[in-house]
């Protein structure tokens, strides 16, 4: 089975960082992510606690983000959600009647890969914000759109560059 949830609890932050400090409620961002409104406040949650997010309660409550895109690094959300990105490994039942040490030493060195992948990741993921995904967002989406008006790549190329982190016309 796949977690989704590093995936989800990006997908949130960066639907509030693009709501330009509007609250949106669970519910909104549940409609806008395709999840359950459950699965938001957990999220949510987790959030709060890490002072990412605020949360007003009431009619017209909802979720805001409390610090700058710029400032939550992709590595801070993954020691959040508590991600692990490696591979899962399988395990082999150790028995004193079988004193084959093989499978263990395999399962050791295997073990010793994913450490190492998952500190890739990591190291990774911390020099990358949620500003980044952000604006690399809103250009797809608005490349996303010149092509479905029928516009080549060729046009596009053409007749559009990127200012202040949007396609605009030259």
């Amino acid at each position: 089975m796949v977690n989704t949830r590093f995936s989800t609890a990006l997908h949130v932050l960066v639907e509030l960082a693009a709501s330009e400090e509007k609250v949106l409620s669970s519910a909104e961002l549940a409609d806008k992510i395709n999840t359950h409104a459950v699965v938001v406040r957990r999220l949510v949650a987790l959030f709060k606690e890490a002072g990412l997010v605020n949360v007003t309660r009431g009619a017209n409550g909802g979720v805001s983000l409390a610090k700058s895109p710029a400032d939550i690094s992709l590595g801070e959300l993954a020691d959040i959600t508590e991600e692990n990105f490696a591979f899962e490994t399988n395990s082999i039942p150790v028995s004193v009647l079988n004193p084959d040490t093989f499978p263990d030493a395999v399962l050791s060195t295997i073990e010793g890969q994913k450490r190492k992948i998952q500190a890739l990741a990591l190291a990774h993921f911390e020099g990358v914000s949620l500003q980044d995904i952000l604006a690399a967002s809103i250009l797809r989406s608005e490349l996303t759109n010149l092509v479905a008006k029928g516009l080549s790549d060729e046009q596009i190329r053409n007749e559009y560059h990127i200012q202040n982190g949007h396609l605009v016309r030259k």
